[in-house]
């Protein structure tokens, strides 16, 4: 099996895409350390991974970057390495750029950027000294662009292209490889966390998720894309093609995509 003998750590672990993935990883023969903020969830998802005795729970806040060294020191503990770590923790966001307070649009950037650039530099220093290891990114479509009600998410997704586009050219000489997975649509319940302009949760499943890949697929692909040790990678369907708009008809791309959103989203607006 692909990942036999390999140690991986996954954020936001508990449901989802991050859910998916460390079931997925674990029946390619990899032991999982899956991280979020809810024990009971994690527990759930430890027990339908392959193995469940190989995999450990360690319940962990993206959002709360000083703990995070004290959890990558259990991780040492018991396995002594990581040697994939998936970047995946992430909150979106449904409300008007204009509406939404500076609280509302730090705690985005909180999860979504600083919590991966967080965990990864509990993992770097020792990848660096195996010189040996890769980080996966899950990113999003909006890391190319942007459309309503997704201004401050989307600019945590540019951000991590950003940061995680510097580091691989800092480790280009290294054995260390960087994996931007970059999801269109997935049947998830991100959109039913999303977070409004006072900061609740938007409570709704938009009709693109609905009817979205499932994220058993995003998985299967996502780790095939890892596994190749892809620099880059699209997931998803018809909407990826926005991303090739956005480049090379830019004029297009901003006349179709708000009429396009209020379609997707069943004219729903977020005050």
């Amino acid at each position: 099996m692909p990942f036999s003998n390999h140690i991986v750590w996954i954020s936001g672990a508990s449901s989802g895409i991050g859910a998916a993935l460390a079931i997925e990883f674990s029946r390619h023969g990899a032991s999982v350390v899956l991280s979020a903020r809810r024990t009971d969830m994690l527990e759930e998802v430890r027990q339908r991974c392959a193995r469940p005795d190989d995999h450990m729970v360690l319940p962990l806040d993206a959002a709360r970057s000083d703990t995070h060294p004290g959890a990558y020191e259990k991780i040492l503990e018991r396995y002594g390495r990581v040697d994939v770590f998936v970047a995946n923790a992430g909150v979106d966001q449904r409300s008007r750029a204009a509406n939404t307070p500076l609280s509302v649009e730090r705690r985005i950037m909180e999860v979504n950027y600083f919590g991966a650039v967080s965990m990864t530099h509990c993992v770097l220093p020792d990848m660096l000294a195996r010189d040996k290891g890769q980080i996966a990114v899950i990113s999003s479509v909006m890391g190319y662009l942007s459309t309503p009600l997704h201004s401050s998410y989307a600019a945590s997704k540019h951000a991590l292209h950003g940061y995680f586009e510097g580091l691989r050219t800092e480790l280009i000489r290294s054995g260390i490889d960087i994996t931007m997975i970059c999801p269109g649509y997935v049947r998830t319940d991100i959109s039913v966390h999303a977070l409004r302009r006072d900061g609740s949760e938007y409570g709704k499943m938009d009709s693109a998720h609905k009817s979205a890949m499932t994220a058993e697929v995003f998985a299967h692909r996502a780790v095939r894309a890892i596994r190749r040790r892809r620099s880059e990678v699209l997931i998803g369907g018809p909407e990826i093609l926005t991303v090739f708009l956005k480049r090379f008809f830019p004029r297009i791309f901003r006349f179709l995509v708000p009429r396009l959103h209020h379609l997707v989203t069943n004219g729903n607006r977020s005050k």
